[in-house]
């Protein structure tokens, strides 16, 4: 069953399946095709990465519409003579019965005014979407590893019954799953108390990749503290802080903090290009991790003199 937030997709990507050569340029959705089966998981993660790069864009554009529906509304209703009214309602328990009452009647002009206050609350709900989705993917890549690799994931004495039924796993598979499905959410939940920055760290050590080998400026580390920033970011939204944190003003401090300037004690404002920042973000991570993950199986980029089917 499809989540929420993976509803309403609206840039589907192409994906290709035979390595670009070098000459070719930058890399994006490309599919690493194996029949080793120690490299199963990495064909299984790049045939994710379109749908990643689809989730993260639609994201920002629905949230993105829906601020711009908002500025067109206020235009709109300023723009009405004072008679005109815009009426909400919502619902009320009437002798015992839920009926829709009016719970405001506003005159053009109090309607424009309160779209434009909204309007400024838009895009902080949307930083905490679209870094939701950051949590998903790394997530989401990061079982895709260890349900290939499982053997650190059902070590110890307390998975010795995972161990068995993982061995069993072709005779029975739905217990394998059941159990697989409540470790993984359980071992989920203990670990985001660690911060996504963490998790996104673990899954590149654990998984041994590395960073492009065409890369100069920025590596994993980069990438797991401008995360940190941006989870800061939600932490604040979420808790309904009234102001910058001493974190986040410290974290904006990164080379990696694009448009995030926030400063200490300053009102929490959140803009539109906040929101730009954690997309462009997510599209530039996702092609690094689609490089890495050909590298890791075909060398280094640079030895890609020719495309391979």
């Amino acid at each position: 069953m499809t989540s929420i937030r993976q509803r309403a997709l609206f840039v589907p990507q192409k994906h290709f399946e035979k390595l670009p050569s070098d000459e070719e340029g930058g890399v994006t959705n490309f599919i690493h095709r194996t029949d080793d089966p120690a490299e199963k998981w990495i064909e299984e993660t790049t045939a994710k990465i379109g749908d990643w790069k689809n989730l993260s864009r639609s994201i920002y554009l629905r949230w993105a519409i829906t601020i711009n529906a908002m500025c067109i509304a206020e235009d709109h209703y300023s723009a009405l003579p004072d008679e005109k009214a815009l009426q909400t309602v919502t619902m009320r328990s009437v002798y015992g019965k839920a009926v829709h009452v009016p719970l405001a009647v506003w005159s053009g002009k109090q309607a424009a005014s309160h779209y434009q206050q909204s309007t400024e609350l838009v895009a902080a709900y949307g930083v905490a979407d679209l870094v939701g989705s950051i949590e998903d993917i790394v997530f989401e890549a990061f079982e895709i590893y260890l349900r290939h690799n499982p053997e650190n994931f059902i070590k110890g004495p307390d998975n010795k019954p995972m161990r068995k039924l993982f061995r069993d796993r072709e005779k029975n598979p739905e217990a394998w799953e059941t159990a697989w499905d409540e470790r993984y959410k359980n071992w989920r939940r203990k670990k985001i108390y660690n911060g996504l920055f963490s998790v996104m760290e673990h899954y590149w050590k654990e998984a041994s990749l590395l960073r492009p080998s065409t890369y100069k400026h920025t590596d994993v580390s980069d990438w797991c503290a401008t995360v940190k920033m941006f989870s800061e970011l939600r932490n604040l939204i979420v808790h309904s802080a009234p102001s910058v944190s001493p974190e986040l003003a410290d974290y904006c401090s990164i080379p990696t903090a694009m448009t995030f300037d926030f400063k200490e004690g300053e009102p929490l404002q959140v803009e539109l290009h906040h929101l730009q920042s954690i997309e462009c973000f997510l599209d530039q991570y996702l092609s690094a991790l689609n490089i890495s993950l050909l590298e890791k199986a075909n060398g280094p980029i640079n030895t890609w003199t020719s495309p391979k089917s």
